[in-house]
């Protein structure tokens, strides 16, 4: 190995395309017709390391320009996934009754 990265310079390959007019962004794509009526997603995460979730109101929400829809994880009726930092623990992907940790979604 020719040492180490740490503390240097590391040259992509990728660059140039991208610093010049060769690179396609996201926004490049807004008038691609298979894109047209697409929406994005958002997830608002949990500002509070440890909460009981006693009730989410979207009502505000709703009524804002270009929402489309809100979902909850009781709206999804998720199923528990192992979560991945500990097998044994089993979690919905969105947190449903209590968050655990601040930027939980």
């Amino acid at each position: 190995m020719a040492g180490s990265i740490l503390g240097n310079r590391v040259l992509r390959k990728e660059d140039p395309k991208f610093l010049t007019t060769g690179g396609v962004y996201v926004d490049d794509l807004r008038d691609e017709p298979l894109l047209a009526g697409a929406v994005h997603a958002t997830f608002v995460r949990s500002t509070v390391a440890h909460a009981n979730i006693t009730g989410i109101d979207v009502s505000e929400a709703l009524t804002m320009p270009g929402v489309v829809a809100i979902y909850t994880a009781q709206d999804l009726g998720l199923e528990l996934v192992e979560a991945s930092f500990n097998p044994m623990a089993k979690r919905t992907l969105l947190a449903s009754g209590k968050v655990r940790y601040v930027g939980e979604p």
